[in-house]
């Protein structure tokens, strides 16, 4: 974009509002949470520039995560009964450290972590979330799948929907724009549609599976075609954000090794880890919501229209924390540290994300595991913490790679060798 053309914009406001005359102030930007509270305060539902956001990040609307008010809050009541149950997750964690950074003889190895993660969570997400046993045909394509990372910013998407570039009668620009401009993005939407029908034709639903349920639902005529394909996708979506999430952790793990032994002997230190991580590297970097009137319709014509928390520059306001940029989980000690609206990595309200519960106690776990002793492996000591992609609405660390090696079985006890050869073979 010319920089005459991003001039032409104006900020106003107590955040930043992206606002052309014509336009009506319909984007306001905040990470201040005295006016992210005031906002709250009033009737809100997520705003159609983050559900076209979403989609572009190849979601289906008609998933829980995207869908109106409604038929969201309907399924996902409906669908929190076929969420892992707590005793699950250390399996599932530790299936997902195994898949990802597989037992060494000797040496070390080193890793780049994105499309493992990827992969290795998509499988954990299909097996205990949506309750399939996954077929060959399907597990291989999940293997030899490459996942291409979204190269649009959300300040472009905000362009591009201010002017009007999501209506009916533009398609064909916006045809020759995702298949050329933004490649890898369609190239990623075209992935998606073959996992999903993949995951159709190559699983086979658990009893009492939230697949299963989904199904009946739509034999029945509760959900359309359309959304028990979105609840599928969903899957997908939910495992890049948390291979970002994750991907963070292990990353901080690894610069920040003290760490590794204090959770080692106080594995509920392990919660204010995670918690720090989804401070300094959330997963997702942006919320919208838009206001509604009493009755839930659209408050078409308030301005600003739509609005959008920064959830990077919220979570290092100085104002509201001490020393922001430091990686120090030790702030979380202090039970008021994540209350309130200066702390919102999972966002706010009715549309905050269904499956908070699932990705901190993955991330605990994981973090537990790794820093067991009935881990497989060490991780080696990395010389910075992670650095994000900015502007992204899901932002991996520009150098994902993770180094690790074998851990050293000296001093164990032949009851703890026999454990850990025992897990190894699972």
């Amino acid at each position: 974009m010319s920089r005459g053309l991003l001039d032409a914009f104006k900020w106003l406001g107590t955040g930043r509002v992206y606002s052309l005359p014509w336009l009506k102030n319909r984007l306001e930007y905040s990470s201040d949470p005295e006016r992210i509270a005031a906002y709250a305060r009033t009737p809100f539902t997520r705003s159609r520039f983050v559900m076209e956001m979403l989609t572009q990040f190849h979601l289906s609307q008609q998933s829980i995560v995207v869908s109106e008010d409604g038929h969201a809050r309907w399924l996902k009541r409906m669908s929190l009964a076929y969420m892992p149950r707590e005793a699950v997750i250390p399996k599932m964690a530790r299936a997902i450290v195994y898949g990802v950074l597989p037992p060494l003889d000797e040496g070390e190895r080193t890793v780049l972590l994105t499309d493992p993660l990827i992969r290795e969570l998509y499988r954990a997400m299909l097996e205990h979330t949506l309750g399939v046993e996954v077929l060959k045909p399907l597990d291989d394509c999940i293997s030899q799948t490459r996942f291409p990372h979204g190269t649009r910013t959300m300040v472009l998407e905000g362009i591009m929907l201010s002017l009007r570039l999501h209506t009916k009668a533009l398609l064909p620009v916006r045809y020759v724009l995702e298949r050329t401009v933004f490649k890898r993005d369609y190239t990623m939407l075209r992935i998606a549609r073959t996992l999903d029908q993949m995951v159709c034709d190559f699983s086979i639903p658990k009893p009492d599976s939230w697949l299963k349920a989904l199904a009946d639902l739509r034999t029945s005529g509760k959900i359309t075609e359309a959304q028990f394909m979105g609840e599928i996708r969903s899957m997908l979506v939910s495992s890049f954000s948390l291979a970002s999430a994750l991907g963070s952790a292990l990353l901080c793990l690894a610069a920040r090794p003290r760490y590794q032994k204090r959770i080692r002997e106080d594995p509920a230190f392990a919660n204010y880890f995670a918690l720090e991580v989804l401070r300094l590297y959330p997963p997702f970097r942006q919320f919208g919501y838009e206001p509604v009137l009493a009755d839930g319709a659209p408050a078409i014509g308030t301005p600003p229209h739509e609005f959008m928390i920064s959830v990077c520059p919220l979570h290092r306001n100085a104002d509201y924390w001490d020393a922001p940029h430091r990686f120090h989980p030790e702030r979380f000690e202090d039970p008021r540290a994540a209350k309130g609206f200066s702390y919102l990595p999972f966002g706010m309200g009715k549309r905050n994300c269904p499956g908070r519960r699932l990705s901190m106690s993955l991330m605990i776990e994981t973090l537990r595991y790794v820093c067991s002793d009935a881990s497989h492996i060490a991780l080696v000591r990395r010389g910075s913490l992670p650095r994000g992609r900015g502007g992204r609405l899901v932002s991996f660390a520009v150098d994902a790679s993770l180094t690790y090696r074998a851990k050293s079985t000296t001093g164990s006890s032949p009851e703890k060798l026999e454990a850990r050869t025992r897990s190894r073979t699972r």
